[in-house]
């Protein structure tokens, strides 16, 4: 898992490469989970608002675990990190076999997410460390991959396997493809070679922890961190909720109710990967406002869709939506100075915030008002987003004397 640019066009192919595949792998795994947790604990007797801790209660430990997590990368690299939290990551799909009570799914869940922090770390930095040489306009691209798996694959094959497979035997069955990119990061990627006693370890963890405040007073970085946080927030209940909606509200089979996240994962994808170029061509401020304009369109379309017809319709608007926001973080991302493990870590923070506080709270949202109103409760979130994007554009054109039209003449507030 090199860090170094990849100059020649050859090897700088195999770099890209090589993050397509081990994400749309790693994705699947995730994906096809979706999809089998929440009906798993519905077949626990689970209620609406146990289903969103379940979710939830593994972000807290990816929040837990995330900051020292970008310190560890960062002194020694992301090959050992990521092995480290994979193995952790397939013994707890394993264990989450033997789970037979909603309580017992939430644990396995939590334990699950706080190791399962130095993986999503360690390959976040591996890729925006070589960003710049691979293109920034492929910003999109480590996301888009990802969610090739994650909103495509995997919401398919576990919407499939559901219906013909024991869930007991199913996450065993996941457990064991969760190897496969170990495998792959273990024989194809190397670390620079790195020689430190516990003593040196110690000294520069405190030099980092004292970059990481350092970063965290960088102004530039709040509004960035909380769109992830919030779309991150969103996306996660979607992923829960849109299922239980389908399953319970529409009377829909479990393997119809996946064709809901394949839509919006499928845009989403196609959104990253051709729409790269709007990054260049559209002043930040205006694709942040139209990406988060589609969202409420499309958030308001959830709670009012009536039919599966309607869903499809409104699945595909949130990935259009989803992507352009995708499009603007990761290329802030990849521009901002500093190490990318600590600038990661923030950003996996926000991720860990938003994939627990989202599902939890929308679980006891639809306990209390019904399941449709969680997604109405995200609008005024959006709408601050948009807000507080177009304050900070102000007082940058104001401080500057310019309003920039292109991200590469004056850095845009997002």
């Amino acid at each position: 898992m090199s860090t170094q640019p990849a100059a020649p066009k050859v090897a700088r192919q195999g770099l890209i490469a090589s993050y397509l595949i081990l994400n749309i792998v790693s994705g699947t795994v995730a994906g096809a989970m979706q999809i089998a947790v929440p009906l798993f604990a519905l077949s626990l007797h689970a209620a609406t608002g146990q289903i969103g801790l379940i979710r939830g209660v593994s972000g807290i430990g990816i929040l837990l675990l995330v900051i020292p997590a970008g310190c560890l990368v960062d002194h020694y690299g992301p090959k050992r990190l990521f092995l480290i939290g994979g193995i952790w990551g397939t013994i707890g799909t394993f264990v989450l076999s033997y789970a037979h009570t909603p309580a017992a799914m939430a644990l396995t869940m939590g334990i699950s997410g706080l190791l399962g922090s130095l993986k999503m770390t360690a390959i976040n930095a591996s890729f925006y460390n070589n960003l710049q040489a691979m293109g920034i306009e492929k910003s999109g691209w480590f996301k888009g991959s990802m969610s090739v798996g994650l909103t495509f694959i995997g919401p398919l094959v576990g919407g499939y396997l559901v219906h013909i497979v024991p869930y007991g035997l199913l996450f065993k069955g996941f457990a064991l493809a969760t190897l496969l990119p170990i495998a792959l990061v273990y024989v194809f990627h190397d670390d620079p070679v790195r020689h430190s006693s516990a003593t040196e370890f110690k000294s520069a963890l405190g030099q980092q922890l004292a970059e990481f405040r350092k970063l965290v007073g960088r102004r530039e970085l709040y509004l960035p961190l909380f769109t992830e946080m919030v779309s991150t927030s969103f996306f996660a209940t979607f992923s829960v909720f849109i299922v239980v909606i389908a399953v319970q509200s529409l009377g829909l089979p479990p393997t119809t109710a996946s064709h809901l996240m394949i839509v919006e994962g499928g845009v989403f994808i196609a959104t990253v990967f051709i729409a790269g170029q709007l990054i260049k061509l559209v002043r930040g401020l205006t694709l942040y406002f139209l990406s988060i304009a589609v969202v409420i369109a499309g958030l308001a379309g959830l709670a009012l869709a009536g039919s599966f017809n309607s869903l499809i319709a409104v699945a595909a608007l949130l990935g259009l939506g989803l992507g352009f926001i995708n499009l603007t973080v990761s290329s802030r991302i990849g521009l901002m100075k500093g190490e990318k493990g600590k600038i990661v870590g923030l950003f996996s923070a926000a991720v860990g915030i938003g994939s627990s506080l989202g599902p939890m709270l929308g679980g006891f949202i639809g306990d209390w008002f019904g399941t449709r109103s969680i997604f109405l409760a995200f609008i005024p979130l959006f709408l601050a987003l948009a807000v507080a994007a177009y304050r900070q554009e102000k007082k940058a054109a104001a401080r500057d004397g310019i309003l920039s039209e292109t991200p590469e003449e004056v850095p845009s507030s997002i």
